[in-house]
């Protein structure tokens, strides 16, 4: 067990904030927040200009942000992990059990880790056991939680500061619980308010401390690469440079109503009197040889739609995603398809390298904590959800018949999701068919048809 005091929790949080503070930007751009949004150097200049100029015009702030950002880790998370990975661990009964214990949550946890894993590099999954004694698991915001390792090459996990807040239901006030977890005991307090003050863990009187019996720290993480990195580096600059562009074309086309007003020898006497000679009455009054110019600004459509529309394709290059343009569709073969999912396809492998270490290890503490016996070796179905050709697909699965196993073609069909029920199904339907058969062929009457002579 780590000891937990003041000088090891100032170290542990040194990197924290850091991790906050990047996992909050990737989480804003996710909800489609971007910089453009909360960028307030426009505000600045359109308040300068209002109080140089008095806003004789109008001046567009427009803030326009795209959800590239959603929709790289959506591609991503729901193309790894829609169909969660199926555990094998050599037992039929034991692989049975496990996927009760996973239950109808099992899906939605497995794409909630992805997403945290895409937006803050880590996803973290907690287990425990239920007041019924049930095998209990749940994400946890990755911002919680402060791992500790061992230090050495295997880097194990042994042990996990665990911070949150929560509403009291007594007191109605909030509060804030600190947490620390090693594979036997959990040490825990709470104190009104947010402080952020971790110390108290160095004072053995402050906080309670229980045996959990758990058999191993109960969190396991989910790294979304072997870098440990999120996904939103690889392509934050280009979507800021696609907001700004996007941002001031609306700005563009909402001023270029507006006309800047050149006036010679104007016979006002200030420009608010003549922005109200020309609203009231649509006349300026001017002098000698004065006259009203006009000047409107031009808009280089073709440049920003070149600029955009590379910008856009470098997003999915970067982010390693499908374009979803309808022209690279169409009636695709199952080979062209393939191709259009290559970078997504590299991106979800480095996911799945490690997410499997992770799943392995919440089979074997479900495995530990419901006594079904360790397995040596736990084999991992992973299933893609991707675009396909269902009718080429097919017709492979017809020509395989009596090369390969029908178990392995229905497995691969495009129409079955379960192959084991799929083929339980087709059981049941033959033997349904043999029944309706007569059991005993009678000998026609009088020969005919015997093949005797007469």
């Amino acid at each position: 067990m780590v000891k937990v005091n003041s000088r090891t929790i100032q170290r542990l949080l040194q990197g924290h904030g850091q991790f906050i503070r990047e996992a909050d930007e990737a989480r804003r751009y996710y909800s489609n927040v971007n910089r453009i949004k909360q960028d307030n150097s426009v505000l600045q200049r359109q308040a300068e200009t209002e109080q140089a100029l008095g806003n004789p015009l109008h001046l567009a702030d427009n803030r326009i942000s795209h959800s590239w950002h959603n929709l790289l880790v959506t591609q991503k998370v729901s193309y790894a992990l829609s169909y969660p990975p199926v555990f094998d661990v050599g037992n039929k009964t034991a692989n049975e059990r496990i996927a009760e214990i996973l239950g109808d949550q099992y899906t939605a946890t497995a794409m909630q880790l992805g997403i945290d894993a895409s937006n803050t590099s880590v996803g973290w999954l907690h287990y425990w056991r239920g007041t019924d004694g049930r095998f209990r698991y749940h994400t946890v915001d990755p911002e919680q939680i402060v791992p500790v390792f061992s230090g050495t090459l295997e880097s194990d996990l042994v042990g996990v500061l665990r911070c949150y807040t929560m509403l009291d239901p007594q007191s109605g006030q909030t509060v804030q619980v600190c947490e620390y977890w090693d594979d036997t005991t959990c040490r825990f307090y709470r104190q009104n308010g947010v402080s952020g003050n971790y110390t108290y863990f160095e004072y053995p009187e402050v906080g309670q401390e229980l045996r959990h019996g758990l058999g191993a720290v109960p969190f396991i993480p989910f790294y979304n690469n072997a870098d440990r990195r999120g996904d939103l580096p690889l392509y934050r600059d280009l979507i800021d440079a696609y907001d700004k562009v996007v941002s001031g074309f609306a700005n563009d086309m909402e001023d270029v109503q507006e006309v800047i007003f050149v006036i010679k020898n104007y016979g006002g006497t200030d420009k608010t009197e003549f922005m109200s000679d020309l609203k009231k009455s649509k006349l300026i009054k001017v002098e000698g040889d004065g006259g009203v110019d006009t000047i409107r600004a031009e808009i280089p459509f073709e440049a920003r739609n070149a600029f955009l529309e590379r910008t856009r394709r470098q997003i999915f290059v970067s982010g390693m995603g499908v374009d979803p343009n309808p022209e690279n569709f169409g009636n695709s073969s199952g080979v062209a398809l393939k191709y259009l999912y290559s970078l997504l396809e590299l991106k979800a492998v480095m996911l799945e390298t490690q997410f499997r270490s992770g799943f392995a290890e919440l089979v074997r503490a479900i495995c530990r904590l419901e006594g079904i016996a360790q397995p040596k070796r736990i084999l991992q179905t992973w299933t893609r959800n991707m675009v396909q050709n269902d009718l080429e697909t097919a017709q492979i699965a017809q020509q395989s018949v009596g090369i390969i196993s029908d178990r392995t073609i229905l497995a691969n069909h495009p129409w079955v999701d379960d192959a084991e029920s799929e083929q339980k199904q087709l059981e049941k339907e033959q033997q349904a068919a043999a029944e309706k058969q007569p059991q005993f062929q009678f000998p026609p009457k009088d020969g005919v048809g015997d093949g005797s002579s007469g």
